[in-house]
């Protein structure tokens, strides 16, 4: 969605009114990169709002009271500008508007009534975006804006750096991708703008190759903070052909020609073939003839003494030769004064670095420099915590484990009991069996005595055989007494044994309760640490640096938690230039020749013969500047 900011303003207020009350509610202190734009209802193109006059006397849409901030939505639009407008604060991507809400009168002069919509853009851009932007805002509207350019191609960018952008892109957005795979927190990647869309349509991979591709990219970035994530897609930006280039199509025209000058400056819309392009960025002005990635002349802004427009006409003056001058044409007389204003702009921007910085920049570096202080220490203090809470965190698991492993071994122990106890206690249940009926045979056999004895006395040949009957009866009798007291004994012993049997596996059953129990307060308190965790990463990452106070002692950090650090970044950069080589083999595999635009030829024609932006800026500023004007004039 859109983020607004509404001003009500006087009648009279001017440009840098406006463009202070935005900078002053963003907290934006380096407002020289930035500027307003909007759309002119005259010519329907998009014109950057003059500071110096006042709001009303400019051209602007005026939109009715109903509608407070409107997307502007038709079609010269997307043909002459895209407005990558950026949140204040910004916190993503998309477009931004700010509306200005008027309803004004004065000096008796009545003011149409509406809401005048307009855009905060970036204007300048730093020669070199590392060292030259201070805030962390500024650098996060750069890095936004930067962003959309290209993901809408209006800067070339080749599909393998474009999916380390992206990777980077998520890493700004999402921290680590580990980190959100494990949270419960929805996750879509495809809903996310990724890629520019003539990846998809010149390289003969589908969506999922790609964001797999990007994902495996993501995760080599892991523990890389959101500023140092948006840093880092700045430095690869800036390594672009078209990073921070403003081109304008031109017609050369010979210093002789006044009258063909004259005749195109009276014609209302004279026909103008596009013979040259001319680049504005902040090192100076460039011109291409058909390669837009290689620039045929190149003049610093050392080299140029001023520029001068009248209507359709600019004309370059060089430092050191009065007579050195280039003239040429633009289509529109709103593109010459374009032009104008930016070359003055960055010819300003370009001299002020070559100064001795002023006091409010010195401020704002001392400022930045104790905030980043701040948080590189907090940072360090929270990846100490962090290694120390992966350490207790690897610890607890290992104890864990063995825990788990005790656990098994006792309740294997506990069945081998179950069971030994289990078989004692048949043999107990078998050995009193035998016993009642040895008795049972034993009382029997009394009997049987008995009766031989009653017979005895009867007949005393009887008596003599069952005598010797008796006696062996007596044997008997003596045998099975024996075995029936040693039976005994041996039941009580085992049910000893069954006793001890059971006290051993109480013993074992409340061993495992306890370890049960430990186990569960481990598990309570890796849940409490778990959460503790996720709380301090679901906090605000940038915080407002305090007043200035001496700085507190910080527990110096252990120096082989540094190696390791330094190990482990060491690989993952290892491991991205592995997978960047092989995204490449890929695209070059993959690539659809008949989809190929101009600007992929020439950029694997510079990739061919070993040239890059800055090689081709020296190629074009080799010589003198009479030699290269002179190679203009040829051009």
């Amino acid at each position: 969605m859109d983020a607004e900011l509404q001003f009500t303003v006087e009648a009279t207020a001017k440009g840098h009114t406006l463009f202070s009350l935005v900078c002053q509610t963003i907290g934006l202190r380096e407002h020289w990169y930035f500027g307003l734009k909007f759309l002119d209802k005259i010519t329907n193109e998009w014109t950057w709002l003059q500071m110096n006059k006042t709001i009303l006397s400019q051209p602007l849409h005026i939109l009715s009271n109903t509608i407070l901030s409107k997307r502007p939505d038709s079609p010269n639009t997307s043909d002459n500008f895209k407005p990558h407008l950026l949140r204040s604060p910004p916190t993503s991507a998309s477009n931004s508007t700010l509306s200005l809400p008027s309803s004004l009168s004065s000096g008796g002069q009545q003011y149409p009534k509406g809401t005048l919509e307009l855009y905060f853009v970036v204007k300048f851009y730093p020669e070199d975006i590392t060292n030259e932007l201070i805030q962390d805002i500024t650098r996060h509207l750069f890095y936004l804006q930067v962003k959309q350019d290209i993901l809408n191609m209006d800067i070339y960018c080749p599909p393998d750096t474009a999916a380390h952008l992206a990777s980077l892109a998520l890493q700004a957005k999402f921290s680590d991708y580990d980190q959100i795979i494990s949270s419960s927190e929805p996750f879509n990647l495809e809903s996310e703008a990724l890629l520019p869309l003539s990846c998809f349509q010149k390289i003969e991979l589908s969506r999922t190759d790609w964001f797999d591709r990007i994902i495996a990219l993501w995760r080599t970035h892991a523990s890389l903070t959101r500023d140092e994530s948006e840093m880092a897609y700045l430095k690869h930006a800036q390594d672009l052909d078209m990073f921070g280039l403003s081109f304008f199509e031109i017609s050369k025209m010979q210093g002789a020609n006044k009258s063909n000058t004259l005749s195109q400056q009276q014609s209302d819309q004279p026909s103008i073939a596009a013979e040259l392009w001319l680049g504005i960025d902040s090192l100076g002005i460039r011109f291409y003839k058909k390669n837009k990635l290689r620039p045929e002349v190149f003049f610093s802004w050392c080299d140029i003494k001023s520029v001068t427009a009248h209507d359709k006409k600019v004309i370059l003056n060089m430092a050191g030769d009065k007579h050195a001058t280039f003239a040429f044409y633009s289509a529109k007389s709103s593109v010459s004064k374009e032009i104008l204003d930016l070359a003055t702009g960055n010819h300003e921007l370009y001299m002020r670095r070559r100064r001795e910085e002023s006091i409010e920049i010195q401020q704002m570096r001392y400022f930045e420099e104790q905030q980043k202080k701040e948080k590189l220490r907090v940072f360090a203090r929270e990846r100490q915590l962090r290694l120390q809470a992966e350490k207790e965190r690897d610890e607890i698991e290992r104890k864990f484990i063995e825990y788990q492993q005790q656990m098994k071994e006792i309740h294997d122990t506990l069945l081998k009991y179950q069971e030994a106890a289990e078989l004692l206690a048949r043999k107990a249940h078998i050995s009193s069996e035998e016993a009642r009926l040895q008795a049972e045979k034993a009382i029997e056999i009394e009997t049987q005595l008995e009766r031989c004895k009653y017979e005895m006395n009867r007949n005393e040949e009887e008596k003599r055989l069952y005598a010797r009957q008796i006696s062996e009866c007596e044997q008997i009798i003596s045998t099975l007494v024996n075995d029936s007291v040693k039976n005994r004994n041996e039941a009580e012993e085992l049910k000893l044994e069954v006793a001890k049997w059971r006290v051993a596996e109480a013993a074992a059953r409340e061993k495992l309760l306890s370890i049960t129990q430990l186990n569960q307060s481990i598990a309570v308190s890796t849940a409490a640490q778990h959460a503790q965790h996720n709380l301090a990463q679901s906090s605000p990452r940038t915080i407002s640096p305090p007043p200035y106070r001496p700085m507190h002692r910080v527990q110096e950090p252990n120096p082989n938690d540094e190696r390791a650090y330094l190990i482990e970044k060491q690989s993952k950069q290892a491991q991205l230039a592995l997978q960047l080589q092989d995204l490449k083999n890929v695209i070059q595999s993959k690539t659809i020749e008949g989809q190929k635009t101009q600007l992929d030829m020439d950029y694997e024609q510079n990739l061919a013969v070993g040239d890059n932006k800055y090689s081709t800026i020296q190629k074009a500023s080799s010589g003198t500047a009479s030699k290269r004007m002179a190679m203009l004039q040829d051009l």
